[in-house]
């Protein structure tokens, strides 16, 4: 039989995935620490999508301690820093602020706060510190769904199909392959992205970035413009009947994403930012909120001022992020110097 050449080449490509099978989990080791480790490098996903966040997320649950504390920063475009480079992105700029921690810029387009919450339970056990910066829509993208751990409660929460008895035995199959099962992380360690994506991105990356400068221009910021951070806290706590009447009336995001992380681990910052990211009605719901949950989970309230935007009146400028980033280094100073 194996002196037909059909029969040799068969048997020489199955040795041959054999070996790469026995390989890949080293290799895929060696480019996950690159990707997602690496102070030297500012993290983002090459495109704004979700590809990579199922990757990462598994990446995080396999190795719950990194070289350094990790921050994370989860969120939609606003995030990720639409028409700005990984760098000039309010995490790139947090990250300069502090070099003993590992910044994650978690930012894809469309990424609500019920994909936001997914994503921080599934790796709330190996990051550090959390900021939320998101629409408070409680939807959840089938793709997260799809790729990140979820539990029955969740599932039933937002409404989310569970897998079929068919699905669950070819993805036990699967596992057995290791190139075949870590063909998505090998993916998005390599390129950021997906391989298609990623040439895609690349083939008029010149033209692409030209236009992203033009667009990314936004109205002259004015001396003295200046993010404002604040994170008012109630002298005393607030009744029962006052944190239900808030509860009752404010986004169910808030209070999931606040008892999630109360137990401990992670400190929690849900930023707001008014006409964007509304979470609470006013600074005394803020305050109440805040001393209710302190000090692992606050609400940070931010003061953008309208020459820090894009034209569009969303998206940060350069000067805008660093700002913010500033902005949020020195409260989470002051937070921590008032928790001790």
């Amino acid at each position: 039989m194996l002196r037909s050449r059909p029969a040799r080449r068969l048997l020489v490509a199955a040795l041959l995935l054999a070996m790469l099978d026995v390989m890949e989990p080293r290799v895929l080791q060696r480019l996950e620490v690159w990707r997602y480790e690496d102070l030297s490098k500012d993290f983002r996903f090459e495109n704004s999508d979700l590809f990579g966040v199922g990757p990462m997320v598994a990446y995080l649950r396999e190795h719950p301690r990194g070289r350094q504390p990790r921050v994370m920063f989860l969120g939609n475009s606003v995030t990720y820093g639409y028409g700005l480079s990984a760098a000039a992105a309010v995490p790139g700029q947090y990250q300069r602020l502090d070099r003993s921690e590992k910044v994650l810029n978690v930012g894809v387009n469309g990424f609500d706060a019920g994909s936001a919450y997914i994503v921080a339970k599934a790796s709330k056990a190996a990051v550090d510190h959390v900021y939320v910066l998101s629409r408070t829509h409680s939807t959840v993208s089938a793709l997260v769904a799809n790729r990140v751990p979820v539990d029955a409660g969740d599932a039933q929460r937002f409404g989310l199909a569970a897998p079929t008895p068919l699905e669950q035995s070819l993805a036990g199959v699967a596992e057995r392959w290791a190139v075949y099962r870590d063909a998505y992380r090998l993916q998005a360690a390599i390129f950021g992205t997906s391989s298609r994506q990623f040439l895609y991105l690349h083939k008029g990356a010149a033209a692409r970035g030209l236009v992203a400068v033009v667009r990314a221009a936004g109205l002259p910021a004015q001396p003295g413009d200046e993010v404002q951070a604040s994170a008012p806290v109630a002298e005393s706590m607030p009744s029962a009947a006052r944190l239900a009447a808030l509860r009752g009336s404010t986004p169910e995001m808030l209070w999931l994403f606040a008892d999630l992380f109360r137990g401990g681990g992670a400190p929690l910052v849900m930023l707001q930012v008014p006409g964007f990211s509304d979470w609470l009605p006013d600074a005394a719901s803020v305050a109440d909120f805040n001393r209710a949950y302190f000090p692992q989970v606050r609400v940070v309230i931010l003061d953008v001022p309208r020459g820090l935007f894009h034209e569009d009146g969303l998206h940060l400028t350069e000067t805008g992020a660093a700002s913010t980033a500033q902005a949020l280094w020195r409260e989470r100073q002051a937070h921590e110097a008032m928790a001790r």
